[in-house]
């Protein structure tokens, strides 16, 4: 004879219930426990299903001294009811697997909706994270010119007590006469900066701020070099590469803060040492690489610097070198930039020497 196993709740018992099992012969059904035994006809007996989930099925019917609960006791005890309960309770039954179902739906619908709530803020980092460049490129795209220069203007300040500027000679004044011939007819207005530093670095920031390294002035065989690496910091800005780097570094608190035209905010503290940290994408220094080349084109400045130059620093200890790990050099790189000289070489615009005494140019400086 089959039994299956129920907590019962009755008057004159344990309020933390009886253990009990229970049993049907014929239409009736019996209930045995410790100090417990209890015969009801089917007919008096109720069906429901209860519990946050659905899963909690009680079997209720009048006693001597007021109503009498059974818990089922785990999903096993619930299956047997089902399959041997008399045909008095099969439409009981029939209620109570539809209601049970209906509310098992509910709370995996509830339980899912949570986990998506709770998941909902890493998704959206993930979803940003993933189109990060494609968001900070918008956002740069729908910054008024005006803005740019002020975070421009304010990137430079905090970056400047940090810098030994060379304010006047033949180098400062070489680097301003490139710069100005390579960016005539821009909508920036640029300002060039000479700094007394060993290393071998050039770098643009947002709204046309340009500052060279003396190390880089005297690692240039010449004036045509510094020419092609001047060609590519300004087209960094040009293309709003540097403005979009640094909104992509400093993350979404910039893009709000950009979106909304707020300068104010902390975010922007540190905009000077995320620029000098900054590496461009292999995608944004190939653009830059073309954009320079018909730069120097268009200035009369022969083109065959910028790799010249690249070609030198690569065939030296490049460890030494800033610019080579902000703006690295390959094989490939420098493949591409000599196809696009020698392609350009029919229809490119005659350039003749710049007219520098460089030797002279480097021995004045630190």
């Amino acid at each position: 004879m089959w039994e299956f196993k129920v907590l019962v709740f009755a008057p004159g018992h344990s309020p933390a219930g009886v253990r009990a099992r229970v049993s049907f012969h014929g239409d009736a059904m019996s209930v045995k426990g410790h100090q417990l035994f209890m015969t009801i006809e089917g007919r008096r007996v109720r069906l429901k299903t209860g519990g946050y989930d659905g899963r909690q099925w009680l079997l209720s019917w009048p006693g001597d001294g007021g109503e009498v609960t059974a818990a089922l006791q785990g999903e096993a005890e619930i299956r047997l009811m089902q399959e041997y309960a008399p045909p008095s309770l099969a439409a009981q039954l029939q209620r109570a697997v539809r209601s049970s179902g209906r509310r098992q739906g509910r709370f995996r619908l509830l339980i899912i909706t949570l986990i998506l709530l709770l998941l909902l803020p890493l998704l959206l980092l993930w979803m940003f994270w993933l189109n990060s460049e494609r968001i900070a490129g918008w956002v740069a795209g729908h910054v008024g010119m005006q803005t740019e220069k002020q975070l421009g203007e304010l990137a430079f300040g905090q970056m400047k007590p940090g810098l030994k500027l060379i304010q006047s000679g033949g180098a400062q004044q070489v680097v301003r006469e490139i710069g100005e011939r390579l960016t005539a007819g821009s909508a920036y207005d640029y300002l060039w900066f000479v700094a007394d530093d060993p290393q071998v670095n050039a770098f643009a920031m947002p709204g046309g701020y340009v500052v060279v390294n003396s190390g880089l002035l005297k690692a240039a065989g010449s004036a045509e070099e510094l020419a092609g690496v001047l060609a590519h910091e300004v087209q960094h800005v040009e293309q709003r590469h540097a403005l979009k780097n640094l909104i992509h570094a400093l993350g979404w608190r910039a893009v709000l803060s950009m979106a909304m035209g707020d300068l104010s905010g902390g975010i922007w503290l540190d905009a000077a040492d995320q620029l000098g940290r900054l590496h461009y994408s292999r995608d944004l220094e190939r653009e830059a690489d073309m954009k320079a080349l018909h730069a120097l084109h268009r200035a009369g400045i022969s083109a065959h610097g910028l790799p010249d130059f690249f070609a030198r620093l690569a065939t030296r200890d490049s460890g030494q070198f800033t610019l080579l790990s902000s703006h690295p050099t390959s094989g490939e790189r420098l493949q591409a930039i000599r196809q696009a000289i020698s392609a350009a070489g029919g229809n490119a615009s005659p350039s003749l020497p710049l007219a520098y005494d460089w030797q002279l140019i480097r021995n004045s400086l630190p």
